[in-house]
């Protein structure tokens, strides 16, 4: 086998990169061949799984995860990234790891990369929590419908931000939302109903027209 001279080193400890395993598999196995496939693919979700074969028999086996929009790099290639890593475990099974890892130096640096991601939408998460919970408590006290509306806007579609922003409310400012959607709820229903016996009327006038023009 192959050494893999050159690693990386991350908080002290040192770690292989992927081309590095890939290089070293090749130069000990010319007919060796690297098979990867998609097991999985929906929703922005991807996994990869990848193979070491050596005389048509499969030495190594390596899996990997990614989720779109998980980290800078994942935004445009998370598909390549999983590959890689899928990669990098699959020859790390196979031997390849002098760091003693399997996570590769690639792994890593995305996984760090992932957690200041996290770092920060925490971040962005809790001052959108502050400011709208405090609008939205503020328009709900003094019953401004076109605020309200405003809030719930701004929240829709995120459902963390809107689970946090429902915390800060009290039971009476809930059961204020509950009693409102009920009567929106209600609003609604009587709109369509009258929409519908407008409609009848109008198709009942015409109707006569109708047979009144036929008549003469």
């Amino acid at each position: 086998m192959d050494k893999i001279k050159d690693l990386k080193n991350i908080h002290g400890s040192d770690y292989a990169m992927v081309h590095e395993r890939v290089k070293a598999f090749c130069k000990t196995y010319e007919n060796g061949q690297i098979l990867t496939e998609i097991v999985k693919d929906e929703q922005g979700h991807v996994i990869f799984k990848a193979h070491a074969v050596v005389d048509g028999l499969i030495r190594g086996t390596g899996h990997a995860h990614e989720l779109e929009g998980s980290s800078n790099i994942n935004d445009t290639s998370h598909y390549e990234a999983c590959e890689t890593s899928a990669v990098g475990r699959c020859l790390a099974f196979l031997g390849y790891s002098p760091d003693g890892s399997l996570a590769s130096f690639e792994e890593i640096q995305n996984a760090q990369l992932q957690q200041s991601q996290i770092g920060i939408h925490k971040l962005t998460l809790d001052v959108a929590t502050t400011y709208i919970s405090h609008v939205f408590r503020l328009a709900i006290d003094e019953e401004n419908e076109e605020q309200i509306a405003e809030c719930q806007k701004d929240m829709r579609g995120n459902d963390p931000l809107r689970s946090a922003v429902n915390a800060t409310l009290s039971d009476e400012q809930k059961e204020f939302l509950i009693e409102r959607q009920k009567q929106m709820t209600a609003d609604r229903k009587a709109k369509s109903e009258q929409k519908t016996a407008d409609n009848k009327a109008r198709a009942v006038e015409f109707a006569e027209k109708q047979k009144n023009s036929e008549a003469k």
